[in-house]
């Protein structure tokens, strides 16, 4: 599996000015208001398509307020082309695969892609599914199965 970059706490910094505002953190008094350094996004900028990938990446990770849910797809949509057309060639929407709700293989096939297309960084979580299933049957000596117990399932004649 390929080994995704880690993505620095100050990558904003690499990004262009547009990109958004770094507010340096303050001292004395209203420390306790902003005691570290923050980057507070321009998500029109950023999601107009004309970003850096630098600065896509640094607003999803590294912004000091939430992230507003539309920015993840749009993200994908506009930075990520070989992934988002895996995505829609599936007929599989952004919020499907975003809440595992395809094929774990498919899953990680599109987040590998997006992540590649995103200079390597880790933006998105990939599951290596032969890795995983190696280090099950190694941990637990095979695969578990699971069967319900008698007390869970009631027997024909018990119902």
């Amino acid at each position: 599996m390929t080994r995704f970059l880690d993505i620095p706490p100050d990558l904003y910094h690499r990004a262009e000015p547009a990109a958004g505002e770094i507010l340096p953190a303050l001292t004395g008094r209203l420390k306790s208001h902003r005691s570290i350094e923050q980057f507070a996004p321009d998500w029109d900028y950023v999601l107009s398509g004309r970003a850096s990938v630098t600065a896509v990446v640094a607003a999803l990770h590294c912004a000091s307020s939430d992230v507003p849910e539309h920015a993840w797809p749009t993200a994908m949509r506009l930075y990520c082309p070989i992934a988002w057309r895996l995505l829609t060639d599936a007929g599989v929407s952004f919020d499907e695969w975003d809440r595992g709700r395809c094929d774990a293989n498919f899953s990680g096939r599109v987040g590998s892609a997006a992540n590649a297309e995103l200079d390597g960084y880790a933006v998105f979580a990939v599951m290596d599914v032969p890795a995983a299933v190696t280090e099950i049957v190694t941990t637990l000596g095979g695969m578990p199965t699971f069967t319900p117990s008698n007390d869970a399932v009631a027997s024909p004649d018990k119902q």
